[in-house]
């Protein structure tokens, strides 16, 4: 007996039955839970019937959560029924034992291996069976009963089953073991749902609404000349003019103001075509179901599934915006008929070429397009769905939208002379644009003189276009004074909130931000989620409290905000999570071995713990302590839990959190204040601004904890130390030693992140300086070692030795500075020369560096490549690591091979820059960009994400700012509107 197994019963009973009764001549009768035939039977899963078995169902993991026992990285995993499909379970395996032949027919995708083969997995005995796959991407008939004819031996999609357990493990061991943790260490009693996808998606949509919150309104200038009445702007560096100050702008514009002559310098004109949108995939689909009848994702695939099973939309759940050529003949005559006669007129003829029919792109499956049947009595909402996959399909296929653009440069004569640019654009053939409105029509705008005009927010440019309907016969050299020269005052445009739509966007690229259509194509891969899942991701993150709609805007609450400012960076960042569905993508083709993906997750899961470890020591010390504090109340034992202690008599009800103002307390801290009502003076405490201090903890009768700063004289307690400026003997305030109130002497003890213990207030007071001191931290959390004495004003000051040199032990090497032995400690290799400051430290950008790389550096000047830099975003790299003839580390990346941006043909690295040899491109990445150098790492980065880190400082002009480049459509060199941040101006130097 051969057993069909389907995802779903409407897919069994619409689907299938009718199919095996035209095919196999089978007669069913139903079945509790399934179909039987003679020679074949259908039954049914419900999604998932078996799912792994929590952290709790492993020995030691039962009963209260625990950090001793974290991280659980099983060798293999349990696997449990789920509850509420049990009974069709039961029905399922019923009938595998039954079968000679399993035929797995569930969704052809991922998700669809993952539920057939965890049953297969529940039950081993199965897999003995011969086991088949039917992967079919439409219901139709004929497309249904080819793939019946067709069946697939199930070992033919073993890649698409390794990922999709890999997907499902890396998401248990990161979720599970994650959200036990930062619920134990930082919850504060609270539970902190971690996600592999869910909590970088939520930091995209906290990141969003910081930048929406911090916008502040800003104005900036242009100059637009009318020339024989049409507009025309201003450029400097051949980009659209814009100043950040009005005084910049109104000085051009009195130098060009009438009547002096404007002379045309360059005249040029191309005919430009742009095509119609390809057919929709889910994410595509999700977005413009979002946009046009403001529906969740969620909503939109609910309604595209029904779609799929109700023969009317083919397989939705697809990452693919193409069709296979073979389908070419059959989608256009599909389309033919679909279409309106309006529409029929404005369709390409069928043997022309078409970017959407192309194999090669297409994945496991094909664009959503409809099937042909015709829809009967739809709900609205799928009705509506249903048209706008029908629309978009019908429009692939219509003519392209051609124009004209004559591009005239007009020079003004001064010595100084501007530029101006003058844009006019002819239609020749509207195309698709007869029917299909652009966005960028919506948005047009009239030129100075009432013409049509079209605007593009082409970022910081907003370039003006004139539309006529004839060029103007024009020549170069002809010249004519402007009819005006305007200063143009626009406001930056205020950032937006996520929508749906802009959401699966970012999701769709990790957050970067990809406006060309072949980029985005590139990042897909590398995006968060899959279009199946974003979706229910969404969902989850509003189900769980972290974001709520508000309107049709998706805004982070403030407890998704509390969450990710307590998450590590790794756990939250979108784009180390995007490289991850982007391996399992290549495991799927057999690119990448699962078990190098699996052993990536795990190293990643451990190295996560570790940072833990060192954030959150005194919590994970507290679970080892075994005595119970008394309560200060009523003396009953206190039960210590991960936020806090609380008495267990039940009419007492103390309890009190271990952290207070950012800083968690030890036991042995929280002992001694439960104990003795006050503590020692504590460092690392943070104010509401973000500063750090020190203070001492009272613990008031009610129970309360408050800070003691004594500036009570009655608290200040006497001490044996002399006040260096007076003599008078000083009074301890706690945190800070305090003279007389004629004196204005304060010494804090605290000193560079370091509380100073007795000893050392001793011996800085007797002798006016301390021995070599240990464990100061700088503002950038580097730790350093030193001497504290006084300077002429009294005030502690830092004295090292040798001039900031540190004694160590002497090395067989040579400073490559002065020549002089140098000497190493436990942090660094240094010169202790006197005026030489030579020093390597021995961890550079988060890596250790072996004996063999400091030999090499000292020796040879270079290193071999290493591996396991650290960028301060936490992404790694790999790099030469050099050493410089002024003594200071710097990298050097191996050259690689980039495609070029603009024709694909291969870049090549020519003094000091990348550059296109294809004469007929010309695109190239200079070193020096508005004033700053390039490093050979940013620009890598650059060419490898079209988007660069934020980098300074840039100068345009007089300003210097802050910004991200990226690699715009056409391989131009911008910056990221969101991201140019002024950093200062500087006063213009007279003439």
């Amino acid at each position: 007996m051969i057993l069909l197994v389907a995802e779903k019963p409407s897919v069994a009973n619409q689907h299938y039955r009718p199919m095996l009764e035209r095919l196999e001549g089978e007669k069913f009768t139903q079945g509790d839970g399934c179909l039987i035939g003679q020679n074949h039977c259908i039954t049914w899963c419900v999604g998932h019937l078996i799912t792994l078995a929590p952290l709790d169902a492993y020995p030691g993991y039962e009963g209260a959560w625990r950090l001793s026992n974290l991280p659980l990285l099983p060798e293999k995993f349990r696997l449990m029924e789920i509850e509420s499909t049990k009974k069709q379970l039961n029905v399922v395996r019923s009938m595998m034992e039954k079968a000679d032949v399993l035929v797995n027919g569930a969704d052809a995708g991922r998700e669809g291996n993952l539920i057939f083969d965890l049953v297969l997995d529940f039950t081993p005995a199965f897999k003995q069976k011969k086991i088949m796959r039917l992967w079919v991407n439409s219901y139709v008939a004929k497309d249904l009963d080819n793939a019946w004819k067709h069946l697939e031996d199930a070992t033919e999609r073993l890649n698409l089953s390794y990922a999709a357990r890999l997907r499902q493990r890396a998401d248990w061991m990161v979720g599970l073991n994650a959200t036990r943790a930062y619920t134990l260490t930082a919850g504060r009693g609270k539970m902190i749902s971690v996600g592999r996808v869910q909590t970088p998606t939520l930091n995209l949509v906290v990141e969003r609404d910081t930048i929406v919150e911090q916008f502040k309104e800003l104005f900036y200038y242009g100059v637009l000349g009318t020339w024989k009445g049409f507009g025309a702007q201003l450029l400097r560096d051949d980009k659209v003019a814009v100043f950040e100050k009005e005084e910049q702008a109104q000085a051009v514009v009195d130098k060009c103001s009438p009547p002096e002559n404007a002379t045309i310098s360059r005249l040029d004109i191309q005919q430009k075509k742009q095509f119609p949108q390809k057919p929709f995939d889910l994410t595509e689909l999700q977005k413009e179901g979002n946009k046009r009848f403001k529906c969740s994702a969620k909503q939109v695939l609910d309604c595209a599934q029904n779609l799929y099973e109700k023969k009317l939309l083919t397989y939705p759940r697809t990452d693919s915006a193409y069709l296979p050529d073979t389908m070419k003949g059959e989608a256009y005559a599909l389309a033919q008929r679909l279409a309106s006669p309006e529409q029929q007129k404005l369709m390409r003829d069928a043997s022309e070429n078409f970017v959407f029919i192309n194999s090669s792109k297409v994945t496991d499956h094909f664009a959503i397009i409809p099937t042909g049947e015709d829809p009967q009595g739809l709900p609205e909402m799928e009705q509506k769905i249903y048209e706008l996959a029908k629309e978009r399909f019908i429009q692939a296929w219509f003519k392209p939208y051609i124009w004209s653009e004559m591009e005239v440069l007009l020079q003004c004569p001064e010595e100084e002379s501007e530029t101006f640019r003058l844009k006019l654009k002819r239609n020749e053939d509207l195309g698709f644009r007869a029917i299909v409105k652009d966005e960028k029509e919506k948005k047009k705008k009239s030129s100075k003189k009432g013409d049509n005009s079209d605007s593009a927010d082409d970022d910081d440019s907003n370039d003006v276009t004139n539309l006529v309907e004839e060029f103007p016969l024009w020549n170069l050299g002809d010249k004519a004074p402007f009819d005006s020269v305007e200063l143009q005052k626009k406001k930056k445009s205020k950032p937006k909130y996520y929508t749906e739509a802009t959401l699966l966007a970012a999701m769709k690229t990790a957050g970067k931000q990809v406006e060309n259509e072949e980029l985005a194509e590139a990042m897909k891969d590398r995006g968060l989620g899959t279009p199946a899942t974003q979706a229910g991701i969404i969902e989850t993150l509003k189900k769980r409290g972290f974001i709520e709609a508000q309107k049709n805007y998706l805004v982070s609450t403030q407890r998704g905000r509390e969450v990710i400012s307590l998450m590590d960076e790794k756990v939250k960042s979108p784009e180390m999570t995007g490289e991850w569905e982007y391996q399992l993508s290549q495991v799927e083709k057999g690119k990448l071995s699962p078990v190098e993906f699996r052993d990536g997750i795990i190293e990643y899961v451990k190295s996560l713990f570790t940072e833990l470890h060192a954030k959150y020591q005194c919590q994970f010390d507290r679970e080892t302590v075994t005595e119970a504090l008394p309560c200060p109340k009523c003396g009953s034992p206190l039960e210590t839990l991960p936020w806090g202690y609380v008495c267990q008599q039940e009419n007492c009800g103390f309890k009190v959190g271990h952290t207070i103002a950012g800083r968690m307390l030890s036991h042995e801290e929280m002992k001694g204040l439960l104990s003795s009502g006050k503590s020692e003076l504590i460092s690392g405490f943070k104010s509401k601004k973000g500063s750090s201090f020190s203070a001492t903890l009272v613990m008031h009768e009610d129970g309360n904890i408050a800070f003691d700063f004594s500036d009570n004289p009655d608290n200040r307690v006497p001490t044996e130390f002399k006040c260096p400026k007076c003599g008078k003997m000083l009074s301890d305030a706690g945190n800070r030693l305090i003279c007389s109130d004629d004196c204005d002497f304060t010494f804090y003890k605290t000193i560079a992140s370091r509380i100073m213990q007795e000893s050392e207030l001793q011996e800085l007071f007797t002798n006016g300086t301390t021995h070599v001191l240990s464990g100061f931290h700088t503002k950038k959390g580097s730790s350093f070692n030193a001497k504290i004495t006084w300077d002429k004003d009294f005030h502690a000051t830092f004295a090292f030795e040798n001039d900031g040199h540190f004694h160590g032990t002497e090395t067989k090497y040579k400073c490559p500075i002065c020549k002089h032995t140098l000497e190493e400690n436990k942090n660094a290799i240094f010169c202790s020369a006197e005026n030489c400051k030579f020093t390597l430290f021995k961890t550079v950008a988060g890596k250790k560096l072996r004996v063999g790389d400091i030999k090499a550096l000292l020796t040879d000047g270079k290193t071999e490549v290493l591996q396991g830099f650290k960028s301060k975003k936490g992404s790694s790299f790999n790099a030469i690591l050099k050493l410089g003839e002024d003594g200071r580390t710097s990298f050097e990346f191996p050259r690689r091979n980039f495609p070029c941006p603009v024709c694909n043909e291969q870049l090549r690295f020519r003094n000091d820059i990348y550059a296109c040899p294809n004469s007929h491109c010309g695109f190239g990445i200079p070193k020096v960009f508005y004033g700053r150098e390039l490093s050979d790492e940013e620009v890598e980065k650059l060419l490898t994400d079209k988007i660069s880190p934020v980098l300074e400082p840039f100068q345009k002009n007089e300003t210097k700012f802050r910004a991200a480049i990226e690699i715009r459509n056409g391989g131009k060199l911008g910056f990221y509107k969101e991201s140019v941040c002024q950093l200062s101006s500087m006063t213009a130097k007279p003439k």
